[in-house]
């Protein structure tokens, strides 16, 4: 590491020396920024500056030379700057729209122009150009290929960044090709020796650039731009070396190299043997000087070595026709897994962290599963999973009356797969674990039971499911009544599916066989139904039939609405008045307090929901009996509380 810290000191001393001993000559508002860079014109109008080499070379020999360029931040700004082959020397250039080429002849300018100008019919784009002779009108012969966008479909090249720029000429061919950014944007075959430059070889090599009235910083650089080759394909795994390799670029030659590989060794070659890396995360840094001494910026390149990693996963059981569930749980001590290659064993394949699979019959299946580090270090688990069958189920229930128990039945339609586990669900909270359960429903209606089984291998079967009815024939003979003596009295019992009806006692009814006869009493009845489903079910309920003398009402005396559940309101009975007037109660000052035409209504007690006072109150009642005669009464009642 010392040997390397005096190389990087004796490359800074050179790189101090070389600043001040520039093969450039400067003229008019050019300046040097940096060993090897150099401002044309500054963010000013109506500047001009030229950077000529002062040594000439020679157009009978090939050339390739590789520029940086920066074309400056205001998009709106001008003119641009040109490279120039000239013979008159190195104290040349001018302002405005000529770039500094404008006017020089003998010569040939490689113009990026970043203003139009219509008197010299330029584009609306920052355009590419060979002219000859000083010539800057794009119409004229000496425009060797007409213009072209600097970058394709890029209006505006002044966008504050570098562009590599480089002019190749082939001296045998005859032939100067022009690049941007990597990419060919002007190629001109010319005899440039003899039609040209009168067949003088030796020329002059430069830079100009100016502004007028709209303004831009213009720079060049002799390229010096370190560059890694670097096989991002190769492995960077524990214990296998890493290949860097030298692609920079640069104008003049390449003279020193400084790779540092951030793990405390160093190398001062252009080609450094292949590096073996301990796992982890290194910069890479490369820097190089050119044989004038400069030295370019550092370049950077991230490398990362991983471990090997540890390739493993988990599976659901493989239940055959089930979605089977993989996951990974590979491991990695430096690095991260970042593809995942299976092998169902089934035929199918996947490289997502977690697949999913479907086995179609039982077997062993043989799962492989490869896992691979960013840095392409792979590992393989192999695992033997063995599929299992699942059992098919039916499920039966019978139909019975509302109070009988249900008889379920569970079949194994697969006896060569044993059940372990029986589970139902009979659609009212209720679940057995048992073959064969029996339960009773609290309710009538339809059930949708369910039932599913688990293998010894524990897959699950399918759901089968089996819907039961609950028999509830919901009778109602009727709500207890009051009749009148020999008054018709159509009863009126409600019932669901039953078909067959038996009244008892038969007395007084015209048929003690149908669900709603009519009686005709001379005294209290107390009837019993039954019925019965064509099912077989039978169900049973009774009414109560007062018989009263009458017509007439029965209105008590006093009641008491303290809310007891006792004698807590007051109501009138109507025996053989089936249809009510009114019924009206006042207070002792004559307010009315309750009024209805209802016979089922009756008072509470309170008036606007204000409970009255314990007192003695009027009531009147109106109504006509079954023969259609009037009937009156009134009377006083007691509140009491």
């Amino acid at each position: 590491m010392h040997k390397a810290l005096c190389l990087l000191l004796l490359v800074l001393s050179l790189h101090v020396m070389a600043y001040g001993q520039t093969p450039y000559i400067l003229n008019g508002d050019a300046v040097q920024r940096t060993c090897n860079c150099y401002i044309l014109t500054p963010d000013a109008g109506f500047k001009s500056g030229t950077v000529w080499n002062k040594n000439k070379i020679n157009l009978l020999q090939s050339f390739d030379y590789v520029f940086d360029v920066n074309l400056g931040c205001r998009t709106t700004g001008a003119d641009g700057i040109g490279f120039i082959l000239q013979t008159k020397g190195t104290n040349l250039g001018a302002s405005g729209q000529g770039i500094g080429f404008k006017g020089i002849a003998p010569s040939l300018g490689v113009i990026i122009d970043t203003y139009q100008n219509l008197d010299e019919n330029d584009p609306a784009y920052d355009h590419l150009a060979i002219q000859v002779n000083g010539i800057t009108d794009h119409s004229s012969p000496e425009n060797l290929t007409g213009t072209i966008e600097v970058l394709p479909n890029t209006s505006n090249i002044k966008d504050c960044k570098w562009h590599i720029f480089r002019i190749k000429w082939d001296a045998a061919r005859q032939l100067l090709e022009v690049s941007v950014d990597g990419q060919l944007r002007l190629s001109a075959t010319k005899d440039l020796v003899n039609d040209v430059f009168g067949a003088d070889p030796m020329v002059y090599w430069g830079f100009a650039g100016s502004t007028g009235g709209e303004i831009n910083e213009q720079q060049f650089c002799a390229a010096l731009r370190p560059q890694l080759r670097f096989d991002h394909q190769q492995l960077f795994c524990e214990g296998t070396p890493v290949v860097f390799g030298d692609d920079s670029q640069s104008f003049g030659t390449i003279t020193h190299w400084f790779w540092d590989f951030d793990d405390g060794t160093t190398y001062t070659q252009a080609q450094p043997p292949p590096h073996l890396f301990p796992p982890g995360q290194y910069d890479v840094k490369l820097v190089i000087e050119d044989n004038s001494g400069c030295i370019s910026d550092t370049l950077q390149q991230r490398v990362a070595v991983d471990t090997y990693p540890i390739a493993d996963f988990t599976a659901d059981l493989l239940c055959v026709g089930r979605t089977i569930q993989l996951r990974d749980a590979s491991a990695v001590t430096t690095g991260t897994v970042q593809k995942w290659q299976w092998e169902l064993g089934n035929g199918a394949t996947a490289t997502t962290q977690h697949p999913q699979t479907v086995y179609d019959r039982p077997d062993n299946y043989t799962v492989n599963l490869t896992v691979t580090t960013p840095g392409g270090c792979s590992n393989s688990a192999s695992k033997i999973l063995p599929a299992y069958p699942i059992p098919e189920v039916s499920a039966q229930g019978n139909n019975v009356c509302l109070g009988l128990p249900v008889n379920f039945t569970a079949n194994n339609l697969t006896p060569q797969v044993s059940i372990r586990d029986w589970l139902w669900r009979l659609d009212d909270t209720t679940t057995s674990g048992i073959q064969n359960p029996t339960h009773t429903y609290p309710n009538g209606g339809t059930y949708h039971t369910r039932l599913y089984a688990i293998s010894e291998d524990g897959c699950a079967s399918d759901s089968a499911y089996a819907d039961i009815s609950i028999i509830d024939l919901k009778l109602d003979a009727g709500p207890d009544t009051l009749v009148a003596v020999l008054q018709p009295l159509q009863l009126q019992s409600v019932s669901n599916g039953a078909t067959q009806f038996q009244w008892e006692p038969a007395t007084g009814l015209s048929d003690s066989h149908i669900a709603n006869p009519v009686a005709i009493l001379q005294k209290d009845q107390q009837f019993r139904l039954t019925v019965m489903s064509p099912e077989g079910c039978i169900q049973k309920d009774s009414l109560l039939v007062r018989v009263y003398k009458g017509p007439a009402f029965y209105v008590p005396t006093a009641f008491s609405p303290n809310g007891d559940g006792t004698n807590d309101f007051f109501r009138a009975i109507a025996a053989g008045i089936p249809k009510l007037d009114y019924f009206r109660v006042w207070n002792r000052w004559g307010q009315e307090l309750f009024y209805t035409t209802s016979l089922t209504r009756s008072w509470d007690g309170t008036y606007q929901g204000i409970p009255q006072p314990i007192d003695t109150y009027i009531w009147v009642i109106s109504g006509k009996d079954y023969t259609g005669r009037q009937h009156v009464q009134k009377g006083t009642l007691t509140l009491i509380r």
